[in-house]
């Protein structure tokens, strides 16, 4: 019953792609929606701006988001072939792979999926608030690099979504202020697949040195990569139909001090959410299953059982000024800082009891950490509307996001650097209370090369282009108010 109440909450939540920032999704709500502009998407961009619309309304909201994401990792440390199995260095002269370094084979994933969302307001009266309602997907991550030897034990496929259903309200309370807020139940699907490094683990290491097989090594956290991503160690690991849950909240203000400026300031705050789901571990080789089997180290070929991801949502405060040099005209600047700092690893937690091997000390209970590390982040856009006559209106916009991931942590997870982001948009009124609003946002990141990754895990060139392309109605009720 889980999975069929989770997968019915995020049916239009579905993630889109590695995008700014690590999780951003390339764009909530049109184009022509913002933290201070009129219509339902304020429920996300800025409740404040719901107490300054006066008719019930509805805006419904489709999409398609595809693209492109390229890693070409170069390797510039030394590395064992991976058919061995040396446990420390130094190393034979024989037993490194000349071919193992330089760089390889462009790694490719080529995002394609459906976006929606649905934004509503109903105004309980003059000099009364405004409530609000909003089912949309503000972070997601999606990336798929099968076959790609170069980063199997990165990843190989990652899926990550948080989908956000929020209650709002809005009120007016003078000429020039209004002031909302907004409450948020998180809802989360997760999913993903490497090959695990046993090489990588400190328990692991900590049990081969412990007797009874009391065998020097360098493996663990801090393993140089000279003793990583050997095959017999590289284990296919998947968790499947994970599920979260959380609550967060967010809140507005707006300041109109004459007709042709307003200003507005947004604060979103953040959420941890643990992903529950299902793993599946492939231990299915000699070494664990057989040949040590005698000083304890016996595992089952496959073990199955209950996988926990850990993920940080950031906080994020936002500022818009706008100036309306004429009744056509409507010019707006925008500010963000993002708090991606609270993102500062990806934990996942295993329990099976197929994991224990009481001979070695390990418990049925395994807990790995993938370092993030990410940084704050601020991104700025400028947009520009104009009515070109009673029923058509044009918008765009050019936007600019820094990165989140440090040289240090970033790998083919988490693609990342400075972003460019071009959009336009036009607007067709069909009648006095139903619009028709269309754009294309393009979001293309400027080539990262990367030299001090660490343990040479990440080292390489990375590229991103995203485009959605965008379709809103909305429908407004009740006439003229």
């Amino acid at each position: 019953m889980k999975t069929r109440i989770g997968l019915l909450s995020v049916a239009l939540l579905w993630p889109v792609c590695a995008s700014a920032s690590g999780l951003d999704a390339p764009g909530i709500g049109s184009l022509f929606s913002g933290p201070l502009s009129a219509d339902a998407a304020s429920v996300y961009h800025n409740p404040a701006m719901l107490g300054l619309l006066r008719r019930p309304s509805i805006l419904l909201g489709a999409g398609l988001v595809t693209g492109r994401v390229g890693f070409e990792r170069e390797r510039r440390a030394n590395y064992q072939r991976a058919d061995l199995l040396n446990f420390a260095e130094p190393l034979p002269p024989n037993a490194y792979d000349p071919s193992k370094t330089g760089r390889a084979e462009e790694a490719v994933a080529t995002p394609f999926a459906a976006t929606g969302d649905v934004f509503g307001l109903y105004p309980l009266g003059p000099g009364r608030p405004t409530l609000g309602f909003g089912l949309y997907a503000p972070y997601a991550a999606q990336v798929d690099y099968a076959h790609s030897d170069a980063i199997r034990s990165q990843v190989e496929s990652a899926t990550l979504s948080a989908g956000y259903v929020t209650a709002a309200v809005g009120w007016r309370v003078h000429e020039a202020l209004s002031l909302g807020a907004g409450v948020s139940s998180v809802l989360g699907v997760a999913a993903l697949s490497k090959r695990q490094d046993f090489g990588a683990l400190d328990d692991f290491g900590d049990a081969l040195e412990r007797p009874p097989i009391s065998q020097p090594n360098d493996f663990g956290a801090d393993a140089p990569p000279a003793v990583r991503e050997l095959d017999t160690l590289a284990r296919p690991v998947r968790i499947d139909d994970a599920f979260a849950y959380g609550f967060t909240f967010n809140g507005g203000i707006v300041v109109q001090p004459r007709n042709d400026v307003a200003v507005a300031l947004t604060y979103h705050h953040g959420v941890v959410l643990d992903y529950e789901g299902d793993f599946r571990l492939d231990l299915n080789d000699d070494f664990f299953t057989g040949d040590l089997g005698y000083v304890g180290l016996d595992y089952p070929p496959i073990v199955t059982g209950d996988a926990t991801v850990t993920l940080a949502l950031p906080r994020r405060v936002c500022a818009a000024v706008a100036y309306a040099p004429s009744p056509a005209l409507w010019l707006e600047a925008r500010f963000a800082w993002v708090g991606w700092s609270s993102v500062d690893a990806l934990r996942v937690e295993l329990r099976s009891p197929g994991l224990a091997q009481p001979k070695l000390g390990l418990p049925p209970v395994s807990r790995v950490s993938e370092p993030r590390r990410w940084n704050d982040a601020p991104r700025a856009e400028v947009t520009a509307r104009y009515v070109l006559e009673r029923d058509w209106s044009v918008a765009g916009l050019l936007g600019w996001d820094a990165p989140a991931s440090p040289d240090a942590t970033i790998d083919a997870s988490s693609p990342d650097g400075h972003r460019l982001t071009a959009g336009a948009g036009v607007s067709r009124a069909l009648g006095p209370d139903l619009q028709l609003l269309g754009d294309l946002r393009v979001q293309k990141q400027i080539p990262r090369e990367v030299r001090h990754s660490d343990f040479d895990r990440g080292n390489g060139r990375y590229d991103l282009l995203l485009a959605q392309l965008g379709v809103h109605l909305q429908i407004r009720f009740g006439g003229a108010r």
